[in-house]
C-alpha cells in the first residue's frame, strides 16, 4: 500500500480508535468510523476486512504509541556501566506511563474499555489481552531493574508491577470518569505510599 494508502488507514486507526473508546468494541459500527473518514462501508472494509479487523487497526494503534516499551528497549540496549550510570527505575518507569496516558487520553480510555468488554471469552480482543497480559509480566520481570534487595526473583518483580500496575489502571478510570482529577499529581501520591520512603532511596 502507498503513501496514500498509509494516509487513510491512519486515518481509519484514529477514527476506529475515537469510536470504540466512546462505544466499546459492541456499540462500535463500521457505518460511524466510515462516515469520520469520508469513505462507504464497502470502501471501509477494503481496508480492514470486517469489524474484527477494525479492532485490530485500534489496538495496533495502541501498542504503536507505547512509551513504556521504548523506555525498557533503551535500557537493554546499555551495557553494565552505562546501566549503572542510568539504572531501569520502575517508579520513573510508570511516572513515564502517566505523563504519556495524559497526553494520549483517547487510548488510554480504548484499552480500558476494551479490556473491560474482553473479560467475556467471546470477545474478539479476549485473548489479545490475557497474552498481552501475561507477555507484559514475563517481559518485566526480566528486565534489569534496580530494586530493593527482597525483590530478587523475576516473580517478586512480576508481583510488584502488576499491584502498581493494578494502582495505575484504576486511577486512570477515576481520571477518566471524574472531574478534577490530575492524572500524574495524583499519581506522584500513589507513587509515595506504592514506594515509600527512604526504603525506595536511591531506587526512584
Amino acid at each position: 500500500m502507498g503513501t496514500k494508502g498509509d494516509e487513510r488507514r491512519a486515518q481509519i486507526a484514529k477514527a476506529a480508535v475515537e469510536v470504540a473508546a466512546e462505544r466499546g468494541y459492541y456499540g462500535m459500527t463500521i457505518q460511524e468510523v466510515a462516515d469520520r473518514v469520508g469513505l462507504s462501508q464497502a470502501g471501509l472494509l477494503k481496508y480492514v476486512g470486517s469489524k474484527a479487523g477494525l479492532l485490530s487497526v485500534a489496538l495496533e494503534a495502541y501498542d504503536t504509541h507505547n512509551e513504556g516499551v521504548t523506555y525498557i528497549e533503551d535500557k537493554l540496549a546499555l551495557s553494565p556501566e552505562e546501566l549503572e550510570r542510568s539504572p531501569a527505575l520502575m517508579p520513573e518507569w510508570y511516572r513515564l506511563l502517566a505523563r504519556t496516558n495524559l497526553r494520549q487520553p483517547r487510548l488510554t480510555q480504548l484499552y480500558l474499555v476494551l479490556r473491560a468488554e474482553a473479560l467475556n471469552p467471546a470477545h474478539p480482543a479476549h485473548d489479545y489481552y490475557a497474552q498481552r497480559c501475561m507477555r507484559l509480566r514475563r517481559y518485566i520481570g526480566t528486565v534489569p531493574w534496580k530494586l530493593p534487595p527482597e525483590f530478587a526473583t523475576p516473580d517478586q518483580v512480576a508481583a510488584l508491577s502488576m499491584t502498581v500496575g493494578s494502582a495505575m489502571d484504576g486511577l486512570q478510570m477515576r481520571w477518566l470518569g471524574e472531574p478534577g482529577i490530575d492524572l500524574v499529581e495524583t499519581w506522584a501520591r500513589y507513587e509515595d505510599i506504592l514506594f515509600p520512603l527512604p526504603h525506595w532511596q536511591g531506587y526512584r
